[in-house]
């Protein structure tokens, strides 16, 4: 089956993401970690990683990443409420099929923003950490 034009815009994003994390240190463990519920599909995190912390640090990162084109915001508004339930679900289902002990493993969500073109050898990219409650 071939992959979709979407989907490879996303391909390309995720690989720029994995490069920049990469550069800063962070010890990629999985990409598109899938979590099935009943059948379905109830959440993805594109990139799981650990990463030092000044204040933390060996820390396990769950991080969505978000490709556009142009550089225009829209890539951090694209994580709304119900994007952060599936990735708060499926982080969670990932510590327990692996075992981590959230009450002692130092945990962090953050998105990386892409914004450019398949070829483009540097895009621009942001990174943030994603507050949760």
């Amino acid at each position: 089956m071939s992959k979709t034009a979407k989907r490879l815009v996303g391909d390309w994003g995720e690989d720029r993401a994995v490069d920049w994390l990469e550069a800063r240190d962070y010890q990629i463990i999985l990409r598109n970690y899938e979590v099935i519920i009943l059948g379905k599909k109830a959440g993805e995190i594109d990139i799981i990683a650990w990463h030092k912390k000044p204040h933390f640090g060996n820390t396990l990162c769950f991080i969505e990443v978000k490709t556009r084109g142009v550089d225009d915001g829209t890539a951090e508004r694209a994580t709304g409420k119900e994007k952060l339930k599936r990735l708060l679900t499926s982080a969670l289902a990932y510590c327990r099929e692996q075992t981590i002990d959230i009450e002692r493993t130092p945990i962090q969500f953050e998105q990386v923003s892409i914004y450019g073109h398949a070829g483009e050898t540097r895009p621009a990219v942001r990174h943030y950490v994603i507050p949760v409650d």
